[in-house]
């Protein structure tokens, strides 16, 4: 009975050792360039993997090094969009002169611009030039910046302390003016050797041509006007700017559908498409479009988004429908549902451009080169460890270097981006296919085998316990 229950311990820690992953496993690979000399390692996956992968979540991926060893993987957050942080910028400013008492709303303002980009400006008060005698307002020109302001810093010509409230008017055309800001404080104190400032003024952040700033006018308790400085400087903090990410791109020629206006796509893969693109075949089209996705033939179709297609010619060249904004979606087949009223897209057949953000692989270059990025098996389950567990402190605005959090010290992490090599086949197409778990079912059988074991083990000991009970 001994032998046979060290048989079963031996036979299943073999099992176990035999069910550690290894490249055969996988149906493709790839080489990666990456020579292990740094800690972690960055791949964008190519197209290739999506197409050989077999499921949405990438669980079939895996990273091998040279001995076929896994090593530790995880997936950067996929980011569609991302923020260009807000600079900051000098800002011009150009006073505006009126007569002692002119109200700044009456000032008729106008800006001329030179051939070599010099900016003039022009102020009427009630019709006719005003006398130069103060400075009622400043104006400033963004018609040269891309994006709103968030807030404004200002520096003034002061000799005493002062406080006071600033006005901000935003206007488009120098005439029809709205306000932003009706009272910023802004002060300068001092009070026993210490100095309190306040020179930034928070600005909503709406895109304007002009911004014209002005004091409130207010006087003191005994009635006494209170004197404001003369603003000599000013910058801006712009807003933030959101850039969407860098996208790959892949063309699919159509199929028609069981009905007239249906036009099938097969991606061969399972890309996480989030942005469309139609070629209409013939110019001067519009016509009502649904598109809808399924990921195998049993399957109903899925209505991801329904927009307008055309294509116009017009004098200066054609212009096309924008691109076509879809949530994310893995499927493999894709429909475009025409609208036949108006004669639908006419007898051509479209082209399909679909757009995505590849997901971006970092990896723990442990062991020898050469890595290889493996998958494409049916039986695997999900092998990628949380970023924040590979990287302890990830933060996904950190790029390139990483913080760790460690006790006494915040030490970088270089992650280095390398690239994959062509796709080579590792156990082939057969790893794409349902398959029997044979390692499963055996480990299964043994421990059952086991279970057997020991309840004969328990009913002969009953047996020898009754024997002598009765002697």
């Amino acid at each position: 009975m001994s032998q046979l229950i060290v048989f079963i311990v031996v036979f299943v820690s073999s099992l176990v050792a035999v069910a550690a992953e290894k490249p055969a496993d996988f149906a493709y690979g790839l080489k990666i360039d990456a020579s292990g000399s740094e800690a972690l390692y960055d791949v964008t996956l190519p197209p290739a993997v999506y197409q050989g992968v077999t499921r949405r979540d990438l669980g079939d991926v895996r990273v091998f090094n040279g001995a076929g060893e896994v090593v530790p993987h995880a997936w950067r957050p996929r980011r569609t969009e991302k923020a260009d942080a807000g600079a900051t910028v000098a800002l011009t400013l150009f006073p505006l002169k009126a007569a002692a008492g002119a109200s700044v709303d009456a000032l008729a303002i106008s800006v001329r611009r030179g051939a070599g980009g010099a900016v003039s400006v022009d102020v009427r008060s009630g019709g006719a030039p005003a006398p130069a005698q103060q400075t009622v307002a400043y104006l400033i020109d963004m018609s040269n910046q891309d994006r709103a302001l968030r807030a404004i810093e200002l520096d003034w010509k002061a000799a005493d302390g002062f406080s006071g409230k600033l006005r901000v008017d935003a206007s488009d055309d120098l005439s029809n003016w709205r306000t932003l800001v009706s009272g910023a404080p802004l002060l300068s104190l001092e009070v026993g050797g210490q100095r309190l400032q306040q020179r930034r003024v928070e600005v909503p952040q709406q895109k304007a041509k002009y911004l014209r700033l002005a004091w409130v006018r207010e006087r003191s308790d005994d009635g006494a006007k209170i004197v404001l400085p003369e603003i000599t400087a000013a910058s801006g903090e712009l807003a933030e700017k959101f850039i969407e990410a860098t996208r790959e791109w892949a063309k699919f020629n159509a199929g028609k559908g069981e009905k007239p206006g249906e036009y099938l796509f097969d991606l061969k893969g399972q890309f996480p498409i989030d942005r469309l693109r139609l070629e209409l075949p013939e110019p001067n089209t519009i016509a009502q479009a649904e598109v809808l996705v399924r990921d195998k033939a049993e399957q109903p179709w899925r209505s991801v988004a329904r927009t307008m297609l055309y294509r116009l010619r017009q004098p200066a060249g054609e212009i096309a429908s924008p691109d076509i904004t879809v949530g994310t979606s893995s499927e493999r087949w894709w429909m475009i549902r025409i609208d036949q009223r108006g004669g639908g897209i006419g007898g051509g057949l479209p082209v399909l451009n679909a757009g995505w953000v590849p997901h971006q692989l970092v990896f723990a270059a442990r062991g020898a080169a050469p890595f290889t990025l493996a998958y494409g098996n049916r039986g695997a389950h999900g092998g990628a460890l949380p970023i924040e567990s590979l990287i302890p402190g990830y933060r996904d605005d950190a790029g390139a270097s990483v913080r760790v959090a460690k006790t006494g010290g915040q030490p970088t992490v270089n992650v280095q981006a390398t690239s994959a090599q062509p796709q080579k086949e590792l156990g082939g197409e057969a790893r794409l296919q349902e398959q029997i778990d044979w390692k499963r079912w055996s480990l299964w059988g043994v421990l059952g085998l086991g279970v057997l074991v020991l309840g004969a083990m328990a009913w002969r000991l009953v047996r020898q316990l009754g024997t002598e009970n009765k002697g």
